[in-house]
């Protein structure tokens, strides 16, 4: 990825130039962008590791950027805030944006249905540049876990640097204003500001990476120390140069030669070395400090040592490819993984990976990097280039627009058929002993991950981290009720609420829903050590209480435990279930659902409905007679209705052509409202049960 500047710091043996002069070129800088995206590329084609190569380009953007805003501002006493944004648009947005219009068309041909939603979401926060919070609120997200690789993840960085193109001409107004009041001059102000931000910045990546690495791996906040050193790195070199007084002297080509062979030696091992998991931590140190001593070393020495090799023509040519090849090999290589089924590439099919790649990148670089510029289309004006960035949004815009469009038609053609409840059974079918003719099952792939209340990840769900119970009610008025029905427990007893409210419709209850993201009910939790086990312990007491204040007819919740574990288990529920029966309250404990570990909906796009693979094998799940014979306190009644989601044998993935699961655990909210009727019974005889031994 490169910069939208053109120039970079000079080799030179004279003086350091004017500040108003456009510094030389030093062409070791393209030959360290075309090793970084071979680096980038090899790492993730072959290994699947973070390679530090993307560190490089933040960095060098940093340089870029800061050397081209002060010389405009010590050119024009101005950022130019107008001109810097239209030279970016130019420069950034036809090659992005035009590749990820691609993507949309990439995704439709090679990767399955179940992901569209997800990878069209994706491709819009790419398009506007909010990329990269889109994957940290994604990475953290209970609800999204499931979620495969997406077909633009790489362009996490674009979003990043897109931010930084933002702030940065702010940071270096702001400088060159402060300069003025102090009367201070305006590059060490700017450098102690850049300073400033790299420590404030360094710190903060620091503590987030090992407190949220998944988010912090995509936060500006934790990334911008990188930009800083580039900026420093921009700010001292010329200092630098003019330090050297006889940079032909051999112990400075020597000092330069070791500090540029050192330079690539740390970036092409430190993917090898450093574990994905530490960026952008200490260990993005390694990748940042490994290209400032090239180009310090270049600065220098231009030419000699590793620059013989970053100079050379194949290296350079691929420098010149960087933005682009990044661009591509990202998508090619999620759809191969994705068509041949495999986790990382094989030799052959990741040297086609790269051949069609390059392929790409070359034909996008001449295109749009080299032929559009020399037609003038939005080159001459800052209107011609905004107007230039606008119609390649608009590419993006019309190819999301018209797959969102094919999405939406299609799930309205199956709602509409899934009316005719002969032919869409669902739980039925198992229940009854029905034969269903063949449809279309619903809710397709194309829409089964939303197929959840939306309240659940929002306003009426607790998430992993927090403390307080969140109460939601639905069904008839609390005071005029039949009954009170509470729902306590965690997503595993939430995806029960279709079938719950339509029990709650029939029979005039009154439903509240206390419910938290992978919270069991069991006590004793604080004693476990980790942070969500005690807000777990913490919000159980809570809604207890709340439960006692409320003084409800029933509590419908756990009765046994299917989770990471994929089989059955039955943690100590005695106490909680002695806690709730204190309330006056019946207890409906039920059985827990089949947790595949596996993405029903992306099984059933890659094999078929009826095939094997994308069933549970029933009895690898559950001791059929351990939930009967479970020991309860008297007052809690367990329900089982497996019956009704699996068959003797095996829980296929479609039941009475509806399909059960909308990830790898939780089923789809059309599947569960189709068990509603069985568990209506089973809460009106609990609650019966209550009524006549009171």
């Amino acid at each position: 990825m490169s910069s939208p500047a053109s120039a970079s710091a000079a080799p030179t043996t004279a003086p350091a130039p004017a500040a108003t002069t456009r510094p030389p070129r030093l062409r070791e800088i393209d030959g360290l962008r075309g090793l970084a995206i071979v680096v980038i590329a090899v790492y993730h084609i072959w290994f699947d590791r973070v390679s530090g190569g993307v560190d490089v380009f933040l960095l060098l953007s940093g340089f870029f950027i800061t050397a081209s805003l002060l010389r405009s501002v010590e050119r024009t006493g101005s950022v130019a805030p107008l001109a810097f944004a239209a030279r970016i648009v130019r420069r950034i947005f036809p090659p992005a944006l035009v590749v990820a219009a691609a993507t949309v068309l990439m995704t439709v041909v090679w990767l399955p249905r179940a992901t569209w939603n997800q990878q069209l979401g994706d491709i819009l926060a790419t398009a506007l540049y909010y990329g990269n919070w889109n994957l940290a609120l994604h990475s953290v997200d209970y609800l999204s876990s499931n979620n495969g690789a997406s077909i633009v993840q790489h362009y996490w960085s674009m979003g990043v640097q897109a931010q930084f193109y933002v702030l940065w001409p702010i940071l270096i107004a702001a400088s060159v204003w402060l300069a003025r009041r102090a009367g201070r001059g305006r590059r060490r102000t700017l450098a102690a500001a850049l300073a400033a931000v790299f420590a404030a910045s360094f710190a903060f990546a620091l503590w987030e990476t090992a407190t949220n690495q998944a988010f912090a791996y995509f936060d500006l906040r934790a990334r911008l120390w990188q930009f800083a050193a580039g900026g420093l790195l921009a700010v001292a070199l010329p200092r630098l140069r003019a330090a050297v007084r006889r940079p032909d002297d051999p112990r400075v080509t020597f000092g330069a030669v070791v500090l540029g062979w050192a330079g690539v030696a740390v970036l092409l091992g430190a993917g090898f070395f450093l574990e994905s998991t530490q960026f952008p931590g200490l260990a993005a140190l390694w990748p940042v400090g490994g290209a400032c001593a090239v180009v310090i070393a270049a600065s220098l020495s231009p030419g000699a040592g590793a620059g013989r090799l970053l100079n050379s023509g194949p290296v350079q040519w691929l420098g010149d490819l960087s933005y682009t090849l990044y661009l591509w090999h990202w998508p090619i290589l999620i759809c191969y993984l994705t068509v041949t089924g495999r986790g990382t590439a094989s030799l052959l099919g990741g040297l086609g990976i790269l051949a069609a790649a390059t392929v790409l990148a070359w034909a996008t670089h001449w295109a749009l990097e080299q032929r559009l510029p020399a037609t003038g289309l939005g080159q001459r004006t800052k209107r011609g280039a905004f107007a230039l960035g606008a119609a390649c949004l608009a590419l993006v815009l019309a190819s999301y627009a018209a797959l969102t469009w094919y999405i939406s038609f299609e799930s309205d053609r199956l709602a509409e058929a899934a009316a005719d409840t002969s032919l869409y059974p669902g739980a039925a079918a198992l229940a009854e002993g029905l034969d269903v003719a063949e449809a279309d099952f619903v809710p397709s792939t194309l829409d089964a991950a939303e197929d959840y209340d939306p309240a659940l990840s929002g306003r009426c769900n607790q998430t992993m981290e927090g403390y307080e119970p969140i109460r939601c009610d639905f069904g008839a008025d609390e005071s005029d009720a039949a009954a009170t029905v509470v729902m306590y427990g965690g997503s595993k007893i939430w995806q029960w609420l279709p079938a719950v409210l339509a029990a709650a419709e029939a029979q005039d209850w009154h439903v509240i829903a206390y419910t938290k993201n992978a919270c069991i009910i069991e006590t004793g939790q604080e004693a476990l050590g980790e942070e969500r086990y005690r807000s777990c312990a913490a919000w159980n007491d809570a809604v207890v209480a709340e439960i006692a204040r409320v003084g409800p007819d029933l509590v419908f919740t756990y009765g046994s435990r299917v989770g990471y574990e994929a089989y059955e288990t039955f943690p100590d529920y005695t106490d909680r279930y002695e806690q709730l029966l204190a309330t006056g309250a019946a207890v409906v404990a039920v059985r827990d659902t089949p947790s595949p570990r596996f993405d029903i909906p992306l099984c059933v796009d890659l094999s078929g409905a009826d095939a094997a693979e994308c069933a549970v094998d029933r009895a690898s799940y559950y001791d059929e007679g351990a939930f009967e014979a479970l020991d309860v306190p008297e007052g809690v009644r367990k329900v089982d209705l497996t019956d009704y989601i699996c068959g003797p044998r095996a829980c296929p993935p479609v039941v009475g052509n509806v399909l059960v699961y909308r990830d790898d655990a939780h089923m789809t909210n059309t599947y569960a409202a189709t068990l509603g009727p069985y568990l209506e019974a089973e809460l009106a005889a609990a609650l019966g049960s209550r009524a006549e031994a009171g």
